[in-house]
């Protein structure tokens, strides 16, 4: 009909605008992804005078030294926000072969801070596990690994147990460290893109 038609059209991409919580309301994903990012680069870069700027000194007993900022921290200005890289890394590891609507709910926030708009997500698993994996110095990470493969194999998703991790409370985030430390050691293997998508990670954490 004119009108199912008509629908479907708006339903391709409508453009991303909420305030408040989502409550029943429809968000367009890719628009909501976009908006983060650029929300997050325009308020850096609004900042960017004070940040070329800025050093960090550093004083001992018989010296003072100072660093400029962004000699530490060269990648300020491409800070890439949680929500973004949540979707990024589904889309380039091995749970790519599932839809992540399938797997994930997203409990989206829309709101003025200080005159400020924020805008973000805390990732909600449609399943969970049946229990939390917590990380124990005394468990190898061979031993992990048979802990991680089981949780993918209960939820029907591979490197579902990563995406768990990052939302912080069903998979400890030091878990993923031993088994990236196990990867660089040569102990253990993950799938190649699993591998770049933990090590990255590892690297440069983000967390709900």
């Amino acid at each position: 009909s004119r009108d199912s038609a008509a629908e479907a059209q708006q339903l391709a991409g409508p453009v991303y605008r909420l305030r408040g919580r989502a409550g029943g309301g429809l968000v367009h994903m890719r628009s909501f992804l976009a908006t983060c990012l650029r929300l997050e680069r325009e308020h850096r870069e609004a900042q960017r005078p004070e940040i070329e700027a800025r050093v960090i000194r550093e004083v001992g007993p018989d010296y003072v030294k100072e660093t400029p900022f962004l000699d530490l921290y060269p990648s300020w200005f491409e800070f890439v926000p949680r929500e973004n890289r949540f979707f990024a890394d589904w889309e380039r590891s091995s749970a790519a072969s599932n839809r992540v609507f399938e797997h994930w709910a997203f409990d989206i926030s829309d709101y003025e801070h200080r005159g400020q708009r924020e805008i973000g997500f805390i990732p909600r698993p449609l399943k969970m596990p049946s229990e939390r994996l917590l990380a124990d110095e005394a468990v190898c990470v061979h031993r992990l690994m048979e802990r991680i493969e089981a949780i993918d194999g209960e939820m029907g998703l591979p490197f579902a147990w990563f995406f768990f991790m990052t939302h912080g409370h069903w998979v400890d985030p030091d878990v993923g460290d031993a088994i990236a430390e196990g990867l660089r050691a040569g102990r253990i293997r993950l799938p190649d893109r699993d591998a770049v998508v933990l090590l990255a990670w590892a690297d440069k954490k983000y967390l709900f």
